[in-house]
């Protein structure tokens, strides 16, 4: 299993190419002053080893899957290269019309991808994974309760749990704190999933303060590495929460490509570019495009970057 978080600015998408190969896709941000997702896949092609969904019925699919957390623009506005190059088979989202500001969401995501996703009894694509799931705040809820209502969008986040060969990956959307303490008090199975920890998280709305996951951590105790796209734990503009990150990181070695390893609790798209990770053997393999200043190098020769859980 091997995964790459695109460096997007203070938007997110991340591929995730499944044990099976096929592709899996968590939302589709983009940024202009930085290189787009699909050009990131075209130059990780032979790394990635991505194939294609072929369905029963002979049709060809680039992504197998595209999850929507929630349709905020940094989230979706990479539409329509998306549906132009990297047509995914199924994608799973929360319809545009069930959020009360529905009609302001990025247009050319509602007409382009949600409405053309509407059919019902599609196939069951075997990724491989070892545990795959989804949870989410019902929209009713969020739309409703006097806690959950002011970001109805970010609250309503659909996060995915996956596990494979030991290691597990939690993706959470923008899910603010208050949604965090509602999930953990209402959703056992959501408890009962995460209660053997997380190794890998990826931050909750970019790393801002307002999505901190205290009730999260709470259940599953210390993570080996958390990412977000905000920038480093040095103190520079945008760090709202990476000190809090870092006191619920037991950290983990990555590898700069073409550089020396070093050491963090807290990886940062906006620090260390583009984050590449392999999963294998109860391990996973961490390589990013830059170095974070305020990391540990490690100059050793025999250093083992393999994170062994």
């Amino acid at each position: 299993m091997k995964l790459i978080i695109f460096d997007v600015g203070n938007a997110f998408c991340s591929i995730i190419s499944s044990p099976n190969g096929y592709g899996l896709m968590v939302d589709c941000g983009s940024n202009e002053d930085k290189e787009n997702p699909v050009d990131t896949i075209y130059r990780y092609r032979n790394w990635l080893q991505l194939r294609s969904y072929v369905t029963r019925q002979g049709m060809s699919y680039p992504l197998g899957l595209l999850h929507i957390t929630h349709p905020d623009e940094d989230h979706v506005r990479n539409a329509v290269r998306i549906k132009k190059e990297l047509t995914p088979y199924l994608m799973h989202k929360t319809k545009w019309e069930e959020f009360p500001d529905g009609t302001d969401i990025y247009n050319e995501y509602r007409t382009l991808l949600d409405n053309c996703y509407r059919g019902s009894n599609p196939e069951a694509i075997d990724w491989g994974f070892d545990i795959n799931k989804t949870f989410s705040i019902p929209i009713e809820v969020v739309r409703n309760n006097p806690k959950l209502k002011d970001k109805v969008r970010n609250n309503s986040s659909i996060l995915r749990y996956i596990a494979y060969n030991g290691v597990k990956v939690l993706f959470t959307g923008d899910l603010e704190s208050a949604g965090w303490e509602w999930l953990i008090a209402h959703d056992q199975d959501f408890v009962q999933t995460i209660k053997y920890g997380v190794d890998i998280l990826i931050a909750p709305h970019h790393g801002h303060k307002s999505g901190f996951p205290k009730a999260l951590f709470d259940v599953i105790g210390n993570v080996k590495m958390v990412i977000h796209s905000k920038d480093s734990e040095a103190g520079k503009d945008g760090t709202d929460v990476a000190t809090q990150y870092s006191n619920y990181a037991c950290g983990a070695v990555y590898n700069v490509i073409n550089g020396i390893p070093r050491e963090g609790k807290v990886l940062t798209t906006r620090s260390n570019g583009n984050i590449c990770i392999e999963i294998k053997d109860r391990a996973f393999d961490v390589w990013t495009e830059q170095a974070s200043f305020n990391h540990t190098p490690l100059y050793q020769t025999n250093v083992n970057v393999t994170n062994r859980i």
